[in-house]
Order: C-alpha cells, then sequence, then structure tokens
C-alpha cells in the first residue's frame, strides 16, 4: 500500500469529507428530491471513494506522536479561523464609518482573497491568509487599526498562528512533489473535495431552517468537531 500519512492537513481533509459524505448518505432521501444526480446509489459511490482514498493514499491513525501532532495541528488551524474572523468582524465594527479603509484592510490582508475559502475548509487558503496576514501588518497599519479599539492582542495572536503553522506548509510542499504517488493523490483528494464542496454549498441552503442538519454540512464545524470524534477507518 502506498502512503503518504506524513500529510496531516491532507489527512484532516479527507477526514471531514467522510464524515460529510455520511450526513450525505443518511439524509439521501430527502436531498434526492432537490437534484437529480443525488440517488442513493451516488451517495453509496461516494462514501465508497473516498473509503478508497483514505485506505490507498491516508493513514487515519498512527503512533501516538503522529495523532498528538494532527490533534495540534487541527487545533492551530481552527484557532487560527476563530480569531480571523474575530478580528473581520471587530475590523466592520469599529471602522463602519470608514469603508475605504475597511475595504483597503481587507484586500492588504488577504481577506479579500483568501477568507471565504478558509473558512470552508481549504488549508491553503487559510496558510495564504495568515502569511499575507503576517507581512502585510505593518507598524503603521497596526496603530490605525488599535486606534480604533481592537486590541493588539488579537493581531499578534493571528500573528503567531502563521509562525506555527509550518506543518501546514509542509504538507503543501509534499503535495506538489512531481512523482506520480502524490500527484496521483492530490487529484483523488481535489476531486473529492470539490464533491463535497458542492454538496455542503446547496445542502446548507435546503437546510437553512434547520440549524441541526445545517451543521452536518458546514465543512468548518465538522473539522471543528473531528478533534471530539474516534478516529477510525
Amino acid at each position: 500500500m502506498n502512503l503518504i500519512s506524513s500529510c496531516f492537513a491532507g489527512t484532516a481533509t479527507i477526514l471531514t469529507c467522510k464524515h460529510i459524505a455520511q450526513s450525505f448518505h443518511e439524509n439521501i432521501y430527502e436531498l434526492s428530491a432537490i437534484k437529480s444526480e443525488w440517488t442513493p446509489g451516488y451517495a453509496t459511490r461516494l462514501k465508497g471513494r473516498i473509503k478508497s482514498v483514505l485506505e490507498t493514499y491516508f493513514t487515519e491513525s498512527g503512533t501516538s506522536c503522529e495523532d498528538e501532532k494532527r490533534n495540534h495541528l487541527n487545533e492551530s488551524m481552527i484557532t487560527a479561523l476563530i480569531d480571523l474572523g474575530v478580528f473581520r468582524a471587530l475590523l466592520r465594527v469599529d471602522f463602519k464609518d470608514d469603508k475605504e479603509f475597511e475595504k483597503d484592510c481587507f484586500h492588504r490582508l488577504g481577506y479579500v482573497n483568501y477568507f471565504s475559502d478558509a473558512k470552508n475548509g481549504d488549508h491553503y487558503s487559510l496558510y495564504m491568509l495568515l502569511d499575507t496576514f503576517n507581512k502585510e501588518m505593518t507598524p503603521p497599519l497596526e496603530s490605525k487599526i488599535v486606534s480604533g479599539g481592537i486590541k493588539v492582542e488579537i493581531i499578534h495572536r493571528i500573528q503567531s498562528h502563521s509562525k506555527n503553522l509550518d506543518d501546514l506548509k509542509r504538507c503543501f510542499d509534499l503535495l506538489t512533489v512531481s512523482d506520480e504517488l502524490c500527484a496521483a493523490a492530490k487529484l483523488e483528494l481535489n476531486e473529492v473535495y470539490s464533491q463535497i464542496k458542492d454538496i455542503c454549498r446547496v445542502a446548507t441552503a435546503y437546510y437553512q431552517f434547520d440549524p441541526s442538519k445545517r451543521e452536518l454540512f458546514d465543512f468548518y464545524k465538522v473539522m471543528i468537531r473531528l478533534k471530539q470524534l474516534p478516529v477510525r477507518a
């Protein structure tokens, strides 16, 4: 069996996809009414494909050291997303009367290009958002933002997240090397993620007024719950 078990971010993505696919399968008779290709067979095949990807390219468990490292990475990503979301909300509140500055900040700090995909589970976008935020947060910009009421500690926490996510960068480097195995793994992972992302987009709209089911298809919230779920094939 060919494994790329050192890719912790890839494992987090495929495990999140696995749990969403299970929810999709459990609700397929209701969801099949809104999209013609969404049949019980489609849901079953999607679960089977994810199982195959896991068994072929990833290990869901390993040494206690590996599990601890993966859990730490997941927690770091989640904490970073929370801080980035809080900063975004604070900036909108504190500079609601200076829309030009607000817009410029979101462009400069990477929110326009990366935040939407990052909060939907795209680990590369999260990495790029943190990296851009860290590079573009100059002392004059920080000073003006803090003058509006945002505590400097949250800015420094977000910058520290960038330094703590080196494992993410190593994962992306692993998946972009030129050998055939990693190219195949990247293709499979991207295709599965694309399918799941489309399902999430439609299902969250369908369950707009059913919060309990809507959360089953919120990629970010499912990823958070992975910390509390047993890890099995």
